[in-house]
This record gives C-alpha cells, structure tokens and sequence, in this order.
C-alpha cells in the first residue's frame, strides 16, 4: 500500500470516529505508556509530538501497537472503540513506516483491520428484518416486554435480551411459557432466517425467566 492509500485508509476510519461524539479517553497514569502519550497527542492534533515520540522512542511501538489491535479485536471491545483504536494504530504505522522504512507493523495492522470488516460483515444483520422482528416481539409481549439487546455475536450468534415489566397479578414474577418462548423462536426464523443458532432469554427485575435456545 502506497503512503497516500496509507492517508487515504486513516482518513476514512478518522471521519468515523470523529462523527461518533468523543474518543475514549487515554488513562490517567504517574508515567503514561508511550501509547497514551501518542493518543494525547493525536487528540490534541499535535502531529509534531506524534512523529517527536516516534523518532524518540521507536523501539517501544510495535508492543504498544500489537496491544491496542489485540484489544480492538477482542469481542470486548465496543465498535466506536475498534474504529478509535485502529486510527490511532494505523496512524502510529505509518509514521513508524515513515521513520525506520520497515513497513511489517503497518501490514499487520491493515491485514487485522480487514479480518474485523470480514467478521462484521458475518455478523451483520438486515436493519428492516430486525425492525420486523422487534415489532412480532413486542406484539407478542402485549405491552410487557422492553428489547434490551438484539444483536449479532460472533462466537454466540444472535442474543435476543428482553425485559419483562413487574407482574401486577400477585406473582413474584412474571410466568414465560413454553408457547410463548417457541413463537418468539418461530419470529426469529421467520424474520431472520439466516441465523443458525443464538438464544432468546428473558428476564424481571434482573432475575432470569426463562432462555429459548435457537437451533
């Protein structure tokens, strides 16, 4: 990849985060590593300290760098988070690029920022499908149950969390039957029936209820 695709590459990941509001902010320590030092910099746009702690502390990069895209890549890592992390990785590439002429960090970093796009793009869901979705499962919680999460994992498939509100006839907790939890099964595959497997669970008052399991 030529120095301008390099620009080009960082450009595009720098709108994405900027756009999303505030970066994760670097921590505050005694003697910060030489990776917050730079994301200081970089959020301060002091490109002239960028490349100061390039030039005077190159050797210490790789292992910084190597860190902040095994934590991007982890599934920990929220998506603003990876975008962020892979800026100020790719931007730390380059430069070191720039400076030693050994282009491997920055090789790395692009072939890993690659294998996260591929990973999303297999948990990516149709927007519409899951619109549809919701709205079969709010339907059929008649006015009680609130979707906390519908997402995509990658290990685990789609997770469906659902809050049930507090029963008002006397139970301790509201009943999920088993009819119930098999028509919220059907809606998934109805809707969504590209996914293989994932679970549907809900729970009240932060106590479990009941798991549908997709198979």
């Amino acid at each position: 990849m030529t120095f301008q695709r390099s620009r080009a590459w960082l450009g595009a990941l720098a709108v994405v985060v900027w756009a999303a509001g505030a970066a994760p902010a670097p921590a505050q320590e005694q003697n910060p590593s030489v990776g917050n030092l730079f994301i200081q910099a970089y959020l301060d746009k002091n490109e002239a300290e960028c490349k100061r702690l390039i030039q005077t502390r190159t050797a210490e990069f790789p292992a910084e760098t190597q860190a902040m895209v095994e934590y991007a890549m982890s599934a920990e890592a929220p998506q603003k988070d990876q975008d962020f992390l892979f800026t100020i990785a790719g931007s730390i590439a380059t430069m070191y690029k720039e400076h030693t002429g050994d282009g491997r960090l920055l090789a790395a970093v692009e072939g890993s920022y690659e294998n996260l796009l591929k990973r999303r793009q297999q948990t990516a869901i149709s927007a519409e499908s899951v619109a549809k979705l919701q709205k079969d499962l709010l339907a059929l919680g008649k006015g009680e149950w609130k979707i906390q999460s519908l997402r995509m994992d990658p290990a685990e498939g789609l997770i469906v969390e659902i809050d049930v509100r507090e029963s008002t006839s006397g139970e301790l907790t509201p009943r999920i039957s088993m009819a119930v939890t098999q028509q919220a099964a059907a809606a998934v595959k109805k809707h969504l029936p590209e996914v293989k497997k994932g679970h549907v669970s809900w729970s009240s008052m932060g106590v479990g209820l009941k798991t549908a399991f997709l198979e």
